[in-house]
């Protein structure tokens, strides 16, 4: 079986330009044989191309391969060396695009951030600031592309206004992970339907104790991740997400910082980003 969910689709399909269906689905394919992360593969492989283009890597790293938007048979042979990881370049490859840039240069629209290549969504700042604060570093974390569409409307909000929005909305995710609820059907299973259908269960609880449930779990979250290593304070922002125009316009690194820093405070983590 092959899912042809949105993410892969994305990474693997309109990331490097390839428009021909069965081109896609065969990529698709043999991402999926080799157990390889599709959007990670993608955003490799985008980057590859950007920066052979670009003369940042040439075919020698590349052991003759040219790599060009849509050409989905060249992608296919580059999955395969980054599963053997032939050479340096390759190895490096394998490592993610972070890892990548760093050593070849193209840092600036080296797609990563904290470490993991981004998903498909550039709804505006929420959706990318949500993947860098997130507990896992993934969109579902707290969903920052619905942020942004909620609040476009307003066409901004603040940086302490977003910060807190992007907490609450993944604290709350805590208890509807506990609960084993889809987030698909997170309109479903507002705040009084899930009282409701816990004391239905025989649990007597209030809005506050499934907030303070949510909150503890998210603090658990973060000390572990802190605890190996996981610091807030160096954060690489690809110029590529700050120079690409959002339903909002585009948006600057000083607002993506400042939205970092409130949220920093409202974990109360401190200087040395140990303890909250």
């Amino acid at each position: 079986m092959i899912s042809y969910d949105y993410e892969p689709i994305y990474a693997l399909g309109s990331m490097l330009g390839i428009s021909d269906a069965r081109g896609f689905l065969r990529l698709m394919e043999q991402v999926e044989v080799f157990g390889l992360d599709a959007i990670s593969t993608g955003v490799v492989l985008a980057w590859a191309t950007e920066a052979q283009g670009r003369g940042v890597i040439s075919e020698k790293e590349t052991m003759s391969l040219k790599f060009s938007w849509g050409d989905y048979a060249t992608f296919m042979k580059a999955v395969k060396l980054i599963v053997k990881q032939p050479n340096d370049f390759y190895s490096a490859l394998a490592q993610g695009v972070r890892y990548a840039s760093a050593k070849y240069g193209g840092t600036e629209f080296a797609l990563s951030l904290n470490g993991n290549e981004i998903p498909g969504y550039h709804t505006g700042p929420g959706a990318h600031i949500g993947v860098m604060v997130g507990a896992r570093h993934s969109h579902l974390d707290n969903a920052g592309y619905s942020i942004d569409q909620k609040i476009l409307p307003k066409n901004s909000v603040s940086p302490d206004e977003l910060a807190v929005a992007l907490l609450t909305e993944e604290r709350w995710r805590q208890i509807l992970s506990s609960l084993v609820v889809c987030f698909f059907a997170r309109g479903v299973y507002q705040q009084d339907v899930v009282l409701k259908t816990l004391g239905v269960a025989g649990f007597s609880l209030t809005l506050e104790n499934l907030d303070h449930i949510g909150e503890d779990i998210h603090r658990n979250k973060y000390r572990f991740k802190l605890r190996e290593g996981f610091s807030l304070e160096d954060l690489h922002i690809p110029e590529r997400i700050l120079d690409t125009t959002t339903p909002f316009g585009k948006f600057d690194e000083p607002y993506v910082r400042s939205v970092v820093e409130h949220f920093k405070k409202l974990l109360a983590i401190r200087a040395d980003g140990r303890s909250i």
